[in-house]
């Protein structure tokens, strides 16, 4: 009969192995990867600035990894279809998510339940760019400030639409609307931000504020009119538009960003390794000046500095949502 003290040891032993072989096994399989092709979801329809800059970083990640990228968009729901699915994926390095605010940060404080936990199911690889938000309206509205906009909007008592392509761009609106003082407007979803663009440029959509670069163009053809930006200072390539602070709402700031994440329990040798990779994508010269045309800022950093960031953006999205008093859906 073996002493319980014996006993104790040779259990205590036997796991410490088995936690050594596990650790062995996976750093094996960090260190083999990739092995095949990689596929990064961006969770909203083609042409907007998130699916932009996450097929500029995948297309240009393929040679450093030595396998193609693929990009599949999965909009719907805000986001929610394609976080999910990467949420839901092998933690294996093969499937990353382009994360922005609404799946990765707002989702948890406006909806009663969700498929997936973005603090729980999901974890930051790298921050690759942040990207400024605009209050864009159509050139035939006749307004050209934030102030003539609201005085049209409280004349029309509610036929006035605001788009969303998702939760985030929806609160930047809920936030403006708050901090104006309140008026009626009707939201009306859309599944990304090309669509909502089109919408705009029809006349049918009044207003959105949305991520700037996706109306660069719209701005420069004179279609489109941007009244303000939502950060604490001006975009350099919008100079002559006023923040909204500028513009005479105190307290408003908003800013996008684009992250690459990854499922839970993906090894942090692999995550690491792809943060590496796009900080060294970030220092070049073409991919900055692309980055620059389309008004997005590179960040980069390791996956330890974009979970941080994800914690941080969750607090501060939920304040909006308090403040603007949105019930949970």
């Amino acid at each position: 009969m073996i002493a319980p003290s014996r006993r104790a040891a040779l259990l205590a032993a036997a796991a410490a192995a088995a936690a050594a072989s596990g650790r062995i096994a996976v750093e094996a399989r960090a260190q083999a990867w990739p092995l095949r092709p990689l596929r990064v979801v961006v969770p909203f329809a083609p042409g907007g600035a998130t699916d932009l800059i996450a097929r500029l970083i995948a297309d240009n990640l393929a040679a450093p990894l030595g396998q193609p990228v693929a990009v599949e968009n999965r909009a719907g729901a805000f986001g929610i279809l394609g976080a999910d699915t990467v949420a839901k994926a092998s933690p294996d390095g093969y499937t990353l998510l382009a994360g922005s605010p609404g799946p990765m940060a707002v989702n948890p404080s406006v909806y009663k339940a969700l498929p997936y936990s973005p603090e729980r199911d999901l974890v930051g690889v790298s921050m690759v760019a942040t990207i400024p938000y605009g209050m864009v309206v159509p050139a035939s509205l006749g307004v050209a400030t934030v102030q003539e906009f609201l005085a049209l909007a409280r004349s029309r008592r509610g036929n006035v639409n605001f788009a969303t392509s998702g939760m985030a761009s929806r609160l930047t609106v809920e936030m403006f609307r708050t901090l104006a003082g309140g008026f009626d407007m009707e939201m009306v979803q859309y599944r990304g931000g090309a669509p909502a663009r089109t919408e705009l440029l029809a006349g049918r959509i009044q207003v959105v504020i949305e991520q700037a670069p996706s109306f660069l163009e719209d701005f420069r053809a004179g279609t489109l009119r941007p009244l303000a930006v939502g950060g604490t200072r001006r975009f350099a390539l919008l100079p002559d538009v006023p923040t909204m602070q500028e513009a005479g709402i105190p307290g408003y700031e908003a800013a996008a960003w684009l992250g690459y994440a990854a499922p839970a329990g993906t090894p942090m040798e692999i995550r690491r390794s792809i943060a590496t990779k796009i900080d060294r994508l970030l220092l070049r010269r073409d991919i900055r000046d692309r980055l620059a045309s389309w008004g997005a800022e590179p960040v980069g950093g390791p996956p330890e500095e974009m979970d941080l960031l994800l914690a941080a953006e969750r607090a501060r999205w939920a304040e909006v949502v308090r403040l603007a008093g949105i019930e949970r859906e």
